[in-house]
């Protein structure tokens, strides 16, 4: 559920840079958000068709350094933006309602949690082979150091400069519908075409895992990875599998909302629930123990902030619904 989530949203994303170069392009052309997500998904599913987690290695590297360039290219693109003389008017002042301040707040907590839940997937990664603990210990050392990276500068860059105002792609605050651009062309166009390799790259990678499901049951390991047998199941599974993300992402364009599901439902209980309960199971812990109480308090306080958040995100998103209607052509943060 975790990765079809992020699919989505990465699919999506993707789709709204390609549409961004083409509205600077051709300000007046016929093609909707929705068929630049049928690009995406038609490259997404060619891609697709390798066949294991290990032969994405490079692509994975790769994705790495796409990140933090763009990261880069973008915070400086609002920095520069924040300071022009005609910079957007900066508003930062919170919703008057206490009830929707309460309802963004366990939203946004959703969203950190799909933010810096990431590292749980290396860190179970870690565990499939000896020895776990140093393997798992650098791997999270390097997941949060980049989570921190590109996450931080970009957002604190990008609310700085724009306030309310920015948009979940901030690529979208520095070319706003009315007036000129607020970053060089040149800036622009690198930005969109790293973010929109890396997206297709984190895509890849976070549906290997659902591939792997769909497969344990459809492969024959008696024939061989390319036979017959098991070429077709896969690239029909596979392809399937992208063309229902592509139409979720098409038909229900709320990125910030999809990104708050995934987090209140999957990276809360998968980071701050199970490996506590998996603990106390493995260990059983004295019942009177500070550490098992402890670990009880996590579950239930984890528990209820994971059930609050899917409220707040589902809520969010059945407002958005209200004022959108399916394919819609713009992005709803």
């Amino acid at each position: 559920m975790i990765n079809a989530g992020i699919t989505i949203g990465s699919i999506l994303i993707a789709g709204n840079c390609l549409q961004i170069m083409y509205s600077s392009l051709a300000p007046d052309g016929p093609l909707k958000l929705y068929h630049f997500i049928m690009i995406v998904a038609v490259v997404l599913a060619l891609f697709s068709q390798m066949p294991s987690f290990h032969s994405l290695r490079y692509i994975n590297l790769g994705s790495l350094f796409l990140s933090l360039g763009y990261t880069v290219l973008v915070s400086g693109a609002c920095i520069r933006a924040g300071m022009l003389s005609n910079a957007p008017v900066k508003d930062y002042s919170l919703s008057p309602s206490k009830s929707e301040r309460t309802f963004d707040v366990f939203l946004s907590v959703s969203i950190l949690a799909t933010v810096f839940g990431n590292g749980i997937l290396p860190e179970i990664q870690a565990t499939l082979a000896p020895p776990a603990a140093g393997k798992m210990v650098k791997a999270l050392v390097m997941c949060y150091a980049v989570a921190f990276f590109t996450f931080y500068l970009s957002a604190i860059s990008g609310y700085w400069a724009f306030g309310n105002a920015a948009q979940s792609n901030a690529l979208q605050s520095l070319m706003p519908d009315e007036g000129p651009s607020l970053a060089p062309t040149w800036l622009l166009g690198l930005s969109v075409v790293l973010v929109l390799l890396q997206l297709l790259a984190i895509a890849l990678v976070y549906s290997q895992v659902a591939y792997e499901i769909m497969e344990k049951r459809s492969a024959d390991a008696a024939h061989g990875r390319f036979s017959r047998r098991n070429l077709v199941p896969r690239l029909a599974l596979r392809t399937g599998y992208v063309a229902a993300c592509a139409l979720v992402a098409a038909a229900l364009p709320f990125f910030g909302d999809i990104v708050g599901v995934v987090g209140a439902v999957g990276f809360i209980p998968l980071d701050f629930v199970l490996p506590v309960v998996m603990y106390n199971v493995a260990l059983a812990p004295p019942r009177r123990s500070l550490v098992y109480v402890a670990n009880v308090a996590i579950i239930v306080v984890f528990t209820c902030v994971g059930v609050i958040g899917a409220v707040a995100s589902v809520r969010k998103l059945v407002l958005d619904a209200g004022k959108f209607k399916l394919f819609s052509d713009h992005v709803v943060d």
